[in-house]
């Protein structure tokens, strides 16, 4: 799936939401992602063996959990970034400064 087409589904399928009411957990200790964390909120909330991240409208890709949590650590600090599976009933959203929250649909699996 190339980027424009994540970037697209993102603006038609990926929810507003209130930041206020989410919460946040640090993923980057200042020097480096922090993986481990990273990789268990994503397995908390995404229960789908491949996710859509996208950091922004020209960056954004379709890969395996494991493959992503890498892949978003080294993009940390470069726009917020949104994480879903692909029916988009799961959610992550890694803020600019690193902080990152998810949330479920209630028609999630």
């Amino acid at each position: 799936m190339n980027p424009r087409r994540v970037h697209q589904l993102m603006l038609q399928r990926f929810p507003v939401f209130d930041a206020v009411d989410l919460e946040w957990e640090n993923m980057h200790d200042g020097k480096s992602p922090r993986h481990q964390e990273l990789a268990e909120m994503l397995v908390r909330y995404i229960k789908a063996p491949e996710v859509l991240v996208e950091v922004h409208r020209k960056l954004g890709v379709f890969l395996p959990v494991a493959e992503a949590v890498t892949f978003i650590g080294s993009h940390i600090g470069e726009g917020q970034i949104r994480v879903a599976d692909r029916q988009f009933t799961s959610f992550v959203v890694i803020a600019l400064s690193g902080v990152a929250a998810g949330w479920r649909t209630a028609d999630a699996h």
